[in-house]
């Protein structure tokens, strides 16, 4: 068989090209327009150097990358992803310490200084004011919760296709009694409910969506609970009859109803722009119009997430119920503490953080790079007759459920930033391309960074043993 070798010679040419075009646009969108204020910048902003956790990640797409040249680094690439993940937060925690331990060393009147930052940053969740200690200790375990949680992923599936033998956590679970995973999967439903229910709470309002949201969330819950129960005996497969079908069925409409309304009234309840929203002061700045936008986007972001991760457990296997959970309380740790600790990491070190939390994820529900693992009997769950569409995008939703659910959880990650200055176009030009196109530009630049690297490696390899059966798939 001839291979064209210089048509994908070309091809991948033009992939290098598009990743430095790409590459150099989220740098200017980084260095941001001229006409900004210096004294909108924080100090990281304007600090040049390198730090730890930048550095770090740098060497780790890089080992990432040349890890892709090796089948056996292909067929358990889980390892690669909890080592970055896990080493990532773990140099957070340190640096969190070490602030900590620099903040109560220094003077009184620096300390007053801080309070009064804390006191005027008008993110949303550091409206909620903590004296100095509590946000220290909340710092603390918000990274914590999300170092656990990734080892308790790691346990759950041990092996990825040469060690699948390995004793793991879903074994044990799927040798025990069937009423265990059903109370584990029935825990992580509610503990889902009572989140987002506390998420409404902070919004401090009462209007007719958030108590309908609020409705309607609570009966998806109920209807994934009784789909559990009514699901038959076995553990590893979601089994699908005529009444879990019609329970299915529902669920996809309320949760389809209930986020489209959610895009469409946000803005409407929390407008950035009314008569009791203009400027008052000279700058400029309007706080009440930054907090609009930063309701409505936090609305709209932890509105979806809730309701991607009932989804996933009507959709994904019963053992994958808890890392579900995980996942999640990863997202509200990693939102918390990015919220709290403005000022020791870049944005674009919190947006690829994330993004390695959504592939450490992937892994973590028993996926791999080998097509037996993908999950086909949740694909049919709520279809009455057979649809390759519909099945297929079942199938979708369920194999990128983790990375897809980190990216939701960007959205809320956006509407804990600042966004003071909205005032005036050159400033609502600022905002959009700080909280939208750098958290949705980077893991676009992070994945094309991969994906030309892979098929580079490709071609390389195109004559190996395994490029059908290790490369080809993944």
């Amino acid at each position: 068989m001839r291979k064209p070798l210089y048509l994908l010679a070309s091809a991948i040419s033009l992939m290098i090209i598009s990743c430095f075009s790409l590459a150099g646009i989220i740098s200017c969108i980084f260095k941001g327009p001229p006409q900004i204020k210096v004294e909108h910048h924080s100090e990281l902003d304007l600090d040049k150097n390198w730090h730890l956790d930048e550095v770090f990640i740098l060497m780790g797409i890089f080992l990432y990358v040349a890890s892709l040249g090796s089948s056996s680094f292909v067929e358990e690439e889980q390892y690669i992803w909890h080592f970055l993940t896990s080493t990532l937060y773990l140099i957070f925690l340190i640096k969190t310490v070490q602030s900590i331990l620099k903040e109560s060393n220094s003077t009184l009147v620096h300390r007053s200084e801080t309070k009064t930052f804390h006191k005027n940053n008008s993110s949303y969740l550091a409206s909620y004011k903590l004296i100095p200690g509590q946000q220290d200790g909340c710092k603390l375990y918000t990274v914590l919760i999300v170092l656990v949680a990734g080892r308790i992923l790691r346990a759950w599936y041990q092996g990825g296709i040469n060690w699948v033998h390995f004793p793991d956590i879903s074994k044990i679970l799927n040798q025990s009694d069937s009423s265990i995973v059903k109370s584990l999967q029935t825990i992580s439903v509610l503990a889902v409910v009572v989140l987002y229910s506390v998420s409404l709470m902070l919004l401090r309002t009462r209007r007719i969506l958030i108590i309908g949201l609020w409705l309607s969330h609570l009966s998806c819950g109920l209807l994934v609970m009784l789909h559990i129960w009514k699901s038959q005996v076995d553990t590893s497969v979601p089994i699908n009859n005529h009444s879990t079908t019609s329970i299915a069925q529902i669920f996809y409409v309320i949760a389809s109803i209930s986020v489209t309304c959610t895009f469409l009234l946000s803005p409407w309840i929390f407008p950035t722009h009314s008569k009791e929203a203009e400027p008052t002061s000279s700058s400029g700045s309007n706080p009440e119009k930054a907090h609009g936008l930063n309701h409505s986007v936090f609305l709209t972001g932890v509105t979806y997430t809730m309701f991607w991760c009932l989804l996933q457990l009507l959709l994904q296997q019963p053992i994958n119920a808890v890392p579900v959970l995980l996942i999640l309380l990863q997202i509200i740790s990693s939102v918390i503490y990015f919220s709290l600790e403005k000022s020791l990491h870049r944005q674009w070190v919190q947006v690829v953080a994330m993004q390695f939390l959504g592939m450490t994820g992937h892994f973590g529900l028993g996926n791999t790079n080998s097509l037996a693992s993908i999950d086909v009997a949740g694909a049919f769950i709520g279809i009455s007759s057979y649809s390759t569409v519909l099945s297929g995008v079942l199938m979708f939703i369920i194999t990128y459920g983790s990375p897809l659910l980190l990216y939701l959880g960007m959205v809320v990650h956006m509407s804990v930033k600042d966004s003071n200055d909205i005032s005036t176009p050159q400033q609502w030009s600022s905002v959009l391309s700080r909280m939208i196109a750098l958290p949705c530009l980077l893991p676009l630049l992070v994945n094309s960074i991969a994906l030309t690297s892979y098929t580079i490696v490709l071609l390389l390899m195109r004559n190996h043993l395994f490029v059908w059966s290790v490369f080809s798939p993944k």
